[in-house]
């Protein structure tokens, strides 16, 4: 019971009244005590001086020459009820020569109960002495009525005492009025508990009844209900905490509001980013990962231990070893013919300690493949470049060394420094070209062109070097309506570098097809001979910049290696396309798809 506040607020409020009034009451009642006896001693010893002043004997007579006068006087004086008067002569046994119980006169003080010997005692040196019933069992053991306060008064004659003038009356009244008083201070008490009682339920309920809905809000608002409101009835701290707990409320479902859309937005991005993101703790185990993490690891349980699934990718990438590079590094993986840049990190918890590691897995195989690619361009041109170069430079230091006294020799030679150097310039060209079609920095003057027309020009510059290998160049009639949005040069040039392919790897009285006709909106332009054709594994890469079938035989031909690369690129900024099909030792074919102009 007593783990509500509200009952122990009231426990507190009653035990605070019950001790102020108790402490209180004994004071008052003490102090209504003290006060009474201090009265009633003062009563005494005047009531003993009136005695004294009244009778002459007592003043200026011996007193054992005159003890009949004495008690004449204290017969004659009005005595009351509840006390006694004793006339004690100072002789050696202190005998009792007058008093208002004069069945006692004519004996020792010592020996009378009625009369406490301790004060007598001490009264002997001259003083006034007195003593309470309440001191009484200190030093009168023997009183019968310890209600009884003594007064022993000295009386002194040219410094001497004469005798003791001893007075007790009956204090009882005053014990029954504190008695009284007690009673009422306890009833007081019992009333003001009471009180106390009934108003700390009234006073802890107005207290507590705010702060028990407080707690039944909060207790809703932990079970995610951040729709509550508490009525705020005062303007007290209890109002003013009810205001704060709705002013925390709405600021409570801004910032949920906000982290909500944060947390949307991060677990959008997470999932659609294009890499994998694996969030891991100290322990091992899996906190998050995205679909493309999830895809590349191959996960099918969100309980997996992440070293499970990493040592089948790379031993090196195992918790212990990234807590060893303290989670910061990067890593290298390959599967399933895809690279990977692997970057982790740590993050932290919020003891500002190392939670786990963040894996970020970066799909870097196009990358990779073109770094490959550029690497294997950079070899391919200094290849290029090195044969003629070192031909030249040989043909040159042959005719330096004497060869030139030897006209046809020298003839021959310059005619082969000749040709190497066209070849290294034709080689130059085609890069520059291809470099500024990389760049975009080819200006194509596109224009309506004749399909017609311009196959039978460009078939004409062709023909000598077909008429050379005695190769028959068959070109079908085109229709005269065939008209396409095209750059003169460029459509030129692409029909020049595949027809001229064409003838090149064909053998001695071979054959080429040139044909146009209409597909699904588009023209397509067939460049077919029955020449050495391609294997099939080199199909896909023919398009390549430097790749060759038969290196050896291109070289022989003449040939860059960068025809059909620069065929494609023309055909792509026209929005045009190349597909090739071929087999080995019976021909190629090359189709041109480009839109039709209308």
């Amino acid at each position: 019971m007593f783990k509500s506040i509200r009952w122990r607020f009231i426990l507190i409020y009653f035990l605070l009244v019950f001790l102020s009034m108790s402490i209180v009451g004994i004071y008052i009642v003490d102090q209504l005590e003290d006060i009474q006896l201090e009265m009633n001693r003062k009563n005494m010893e005047e009531r003993i001086k009136s005695i004294l002043n009244s009778s002459d004997a007592l003043k200026t007579k011996k007193w054992d020459e005159s003890i009949d006068e004495i008690q004449e006087n204290i017969n004659s004086t009005q005595i009351s009820y509840n006390e006694n008067v004793y006339i004690i002569l100072n002789d050696e046994k202190k005998t009792i020569i007058a008093g208002s119980a004069e069945d006692l006169i004519g004996q020792s003080a010592f020996n009378s109960t009625q009369i406490n010997n301790y004060i007598l005692t001490k009264s002997l040196d001259g003083n006034v002495e007195h003593i309470a019933p309440p001191d009484q069992l200190e030093g009168a053991e023997n009183s019968e009525n310890p209600s009884l306060y003594h007064m022993s008064y000295p009386v002194k004659s040219d410094g001497n005492i004469r005798g003791y003038i001893y007075l007790s009356n009956n204090v009882e009244y005053i014990y029954d009025t504190v008695n009284k008083s007690k009673e009422i201070m306890t009833q007081a008490t019992m009333i003001a508990l009471t009180l106390t009682i009934f108003l700390g339920l009234i006073l802890s309920s107005s207290i507590t009844a705010p702060i028990k809905e407080l707690t039944i809000k909060a207790k809703q608002m932990s079970q995610g209900d951040f729709e509550q409101k508490v009525n705020v009835k005062s303007n007290d701290e209890i109002g003013q905490l009810g205001t704060m707990f709705n002013f925390l409320i709405d600021q409570l479902k801004k910032s949920m509001s906000s982290l909500q859309q944060e947390k949307s937005k991060m677990e959008t991005t997470f999932k659609y980013m294009a890499d994998g993101v694996l969030t891991v703790d100290t322990e091992g185990n899996i906190i998050h990962a995205n679909p493309v993490a999830i895809n590349l690891l191959s996960l099918t349980n969100e309980d997996e231990k992440y070293d499970d699934i990493v040592i089948k990718l790379k031993e090196s990438m195992l918790l212990n070893n990234l807590k060893i590079k303290s989670y910061h590094g990067t890593e290298i993986l390959e599967k399933n013919d895809e690279t990977y840049n692997v970057d982790y990190a740590p993050f932290m918890n919020n003891k500002n300690e190392i939670g786990g590691v963040i894996i970020v897995f970066k799909n870097i195989t196009e990358q990779y493949k073109i770094d490959k690619l550029q690497r294997e361009f950079v070899a391919n041109v200094s290849h290029e470049l090195k044969t003629p170069i070192t031909t030249i430079k040989s043909y040159a230091e042959t005719l330096l060394d004497g060869a030139l006294e030897e006209k046809q020799l020298a003839e021959d030679f310059l005619n082969v420094i000749n040709s190497e150097s066209d070849r290294m310039s034709r080689l130059v060209s085609d890069l520059l070209r291809l470099s500024r079609m990389d760049y975009e920095q080819t200006k194509w003057k596109k224009e309506k062109l004749n399909l017609g027309e311009m196959i039978n020009q460009t078939a004409k510059k062709l023909s000598i070097q077909a008429k050379n290998k005695n190769i028959t160049m068959h070109i079908k009639t085109i229709s005269d309506d065939m008209n396409i949005l095209f750059d003169r040069d460029g459509f030129e040039q692409i029909i020049l570098n595949i027809a001229g392919n064409a003838i090149k790897y064909t053998s001695e009285q071979g054959n080429v097809w040139i044909d146009a006709y209409r597909e699904n909106g588009n023209i397509n332009i067939s460049i077919m001979d029955d020449g050495i054709g391609i294997p099939k594994e080199d199909l896909a890469r023919v398009f390549e910049r430097f790749y060759r079938v038969d290196k050896a035989r291109s070289r022989e031909l003449g040939g860059t290696g960068l025809g059909l690369s620069i065929a494609k690129q023309i055909a792509e900024a026209h929005d045009s396309t190349l597909s090739i099909n071929s087999e080995l030792n019976k021909g190629t074919e090359i189709i041109i798809t480009i839109p039709e102009f209308k």
